[in-house]
C-alpha cells in the first residue's frame, strides 16, 4: 500500500499486490505504475523494440518469399499426416524416439568409456608411483634382483603353462587318433539304430 500512501519507490511486490479492476479509480495506480517501471527504462527499451520491428519487417520483405512455398507444403504435409494418415505420423514419431533413444545411448556410451579411461589412467600413474617408491625404498641393485626374480617366475610359469598345453595337446590327438575312420555298421545311411 506504498503506492497509495506516496511512497515513490515501490516494490515489485507492492506492485503486484494492487487489483487492477475495471474502475476507473485505477487509472491513477495504473499511470504510477507506467511512470514508475517503464518511463525510467524507456531510452534502454526503445532501441530494443526498433531494433525487433526492423528485424520483423525484414524477415517478412526479404526471407519470407523464400521461406514460404516451404512452409505452405510442411503446413500440408503435416495437417495430411495427421488427419488422413495417423499411423504415418505414428511412425514417425516412432522414428523419432528411436533416434533420441539412441543418441542418449550414445552419450551414456562416451561418457563410460570416458570414465573407465580416466579410472586406467588412474592405474597406470598409481602403479609409476608405486614402482618409483619401491625402487626409491630397496634401491637400484635390490630392485632389478626382484625384477629379476619376477621375470624368472613368469617364465618358469609359461614353461609349466607349454608343458601343460603340450600333454593335452598329444592327449587330444591321441584320443582322435582312436576314433575309427569308418562308421560301425548300422550307422550308415538308411541304416538301423
Amino acid at each position: 500500500m506504498d503506492i497509495l500512501q506516496g511512497n515513490p519507490h515501490p516494490t515489485p511486490a507492492d506492485a503486484l499486490k494492487i487489483k487492477l479492476t475495471a474502475s476507473p479509480d485505477n487509472f491513477p495506480q495504473l499511470f504510477h505504475l507506467y511512470s514508475t517501471y517503464y518511463t525510467p527504462y524507456s531510452t534502454y527499451i526503445r532501441p530494443l523494440q526498433r531494433a525487433f520491428l526492423l528485424s520483423q519487417s525484414y524477415f517478412y520483405q526479404y526471407a519470407f518469399p523464400t521461406l514460404y512455398p516451404i512452409y505452405a507444403l510442411a503446413n500440408r504435409l503435416l495437417s495430411f499426416a495427421l488427419t488422413e494418415q495417423p499411423s504415418l505420423m505414428s511412425l514417425a514419431l516412432l522414428a523419432l524416439l528411436l533416434i533420441a533413444s539412441l543418441k542418449v545411448l550414445d552419450m551414456l556410451r562416451r561418457t563410460v568409456i570416458y570414465w573407465i579411461s580416466i579410472a586406467i589412467r588412474l592405474a597406470v600413474y598409481a602403479m609409476a608411483v608405486i614402482i618409483g617408491m619401491w625402487i626409491y625404498q630397496r634401491g637400484l641393485e635390490q630392485s632389478l634382483e626382484d625384477l629379476g626374480w619376477i621375470v624368472g617366475l613368469f617364465a618358469g610359469l609359461g614353461e609349466q603353462g607349454e608343458k601343460v598345453g603340450h600333454a593335452k595337446a598329444t592327449r587330444s590327438a591321441n584320443d582322435a587318433r582312436r576314433i575309427p575312420k569308418s562308421n560301425p555298421k548300422g550307422r550308415r545311411r538308411g541304416g538301423r539304430w
